[in-house]
């Protein structure tokens, strides 16, 4: 299936071999590999999953609204090869940015950027600035492209009061009777509610300014340069749209400054860590200084803790409706999920006043 679905894709030369790829919770990815001539060329294949975008079609006419104007931007600032520094994607045979199954099913195709990796543990402060930069510098490029011209293609993605609202519906139907297991993360979760509405009140205030925003900047979707060490660009765009630069500096650093990770072993590791934070910071601002509004800038440092907040009520909810959205190795590995977000997050609200002072110092 995977050889027939590549055909559709306007790719040259002779196929040679698919390989699943990647660490993904959502989509499938395989990284394929083909010889023009004497020159083998590896390409990246993904099929979205229906199960979480409704809406296939819009997701890739977003990514390529959104790739196309980084390009001419990059361009226009004399970059000599833009498409080195964007994730470029292959046209289908249809010309249209991707290939429909005959179960509807959405597959994309792009050029895999070659001498480059993604981390899932940020392990030293140098990583952490590449990976601040490289969201920084996404957030920049596309700081004058109009969110009206892109779909809401997630309708309620990092609302966080949504969230809370499903995790309260969630617990309420127990259909996996699994509520009394979670007794100490649910009262956990009651205590800061109001944590939900902290970005949403200004969002909906008209405080701070709606813009174009990845929206899923873990760590791992910073690729860097093995050859530099530093950022390349942003991938996995399907949840490009628009949103508010808090959900993407918040979630950056909730993924990249613990060094334990997301499926931490060991509780008593999880923590924020002070450098990796200052080191993410200071690249971020170093490329997004120049467009944030100064009501933008002093949000930066609670967003960490609403998007832990919400990730931590995302996990526990899909773990009491059945493991249904994340994809999980072993039974209780989204409780696991939720629990090592949540202890996280008490890790933030000590390091509160600290990374506040981070932020300030790296505006003056």
């Amino acid at each position: 299936m995977i050889e027939s679905i590549l055909s559709q894709f306007e790719i040259s030369g002779a196929f040679v071999k698919a390989e699943k790829w990647g660490t993904g919770l959502i989509n499938d990815t395989w990284l394929c590999e083909y010889f023009e001539g004497e020159t083998a060329r590896r390409y990246i294949l993904q099929r979205l999953n229906p199960g979480v975008f409704a809406l296939p079609v819009q997701v890739m006419e977003n990514i390529r609204t959104v790739t196309d104007h980084m390009v001419r931007r990059l361009a226009a600032a004399g970059v000599v090869d833009p498409q080195q520094q964007v994730l470029s994607l292959i046209p289908a045979v249809t010309g249209h940015p991707y290939v429909l199954d005959a179960s509807g099913g959405a597959w994309r195709a792009t050029h895999f950027i070659e001498s480059c990796s993604v981390y899932d543990i940020v392990s030293s402060p140098d990583l952490a600035r590449e990976i601040g930069r490289g969201l920084g510098r996404f957030q920049a490029l596309v700081s004058d492209l109009q969110p009206r011209l892109l779909h809401d293609t997630l309708p309620s993605f990092h609302n966080t009061p949504y969230y809370l609202r499903e995790f309260d519906e969630a617990l309420k139907k127990d259909i996996r009777s699994r509520a009394a297991e979670v007794r100490p993360e649910v009262e956990f979760v009651n205590r800061r509610r109001r944590t939900a509405s902290l970005l949403m009140d200004r969002l909906d205030s008209g405080r701070i300014p709606l813009r174009v925003v990845h929206n899923d900047p873990k760590a791992n979707n910073v690729l860097i340069s093995d050859l530099t060490g530093k950022a390349v660009c942003m991938i996995d765009l399907d949840t490009v749209k628009p949103g508010i630069v808090h959900f993407d500096f918040g979630d950056c650093v909730r993924s990249a400054c613990n060094p334990a990770g997301e499926d931490a072993k060991h509780f008593g590791d999880i923590r924020i860590d002070p450098d990796l934070f200052a080191a993410l910071a200071e690249g971020y601002l170093g490329e997004a200084a120049i467009f944030l509004t100064p009501d933008e800038t002093e949000l930066l440092a609670l967003s960490p803790k609403v998007i832990t907040y919400e990730l931590g009520l995302r996990f526990l909810a899909d773990y009491l409706r059945g493991d249904t959205y994340f994809k999980t190795t072993s039974p209780a590995q989204n409780l696991h999920r939720a629990r090592v977000q949540l202890l996280l997050l008490e890790d933030m609200e000590r390091a509160a006043p600290q990374m506040a002072a981070i932020i300030k110092k790296n505006m003056t």
